[in-house]
C-alpha cells in the first residue's frame, strides 16, 4: 500500500513539472520565432515572414494546452 501511494505521488509531481516545462518551452520558442519575424520584416523578406507566421500559428495551436491565455 505504501509503495502504491509513493508511486502515485511521484507520478503526480513529475506530471506537474513536465507541464511547467512545456509551457516555458513554448514561451521560449515563440519568443525566438517572434524575434526572427522582426528581422524578416526589417529586411522585407516576404517568404520568411510567411513561413514564420505559419510557424507561430502552429506553435500557438500546439502549445494551447500548456499555456494559459
Amino acid at each position: 500500500m505504501l509503495k502504491r501511494t509513493l508511486l502515485t505521488v511521484t507520478v503526480a509531481l513529475i506530471s506537474v513539472q513536465s507541464f511547467a516545462y512545456d509551457a516555458k518551452s513554448c514561451q521560449i520558442k515563440k519568443e525566438k520565432l517572434v524575434e526572427q519575424l522582426q528581422y524578416a520584416k526589417k529586411y522585407n523578406n516576404t517568404h520568411r515572414i510567411e513561413g514564420l507566421n505559419k510557424a507561430i500559428a502552429r506553435l500557438d495551436q500546439d502549445c494551447a494546452k500548456y499555456v494559459k491565455k
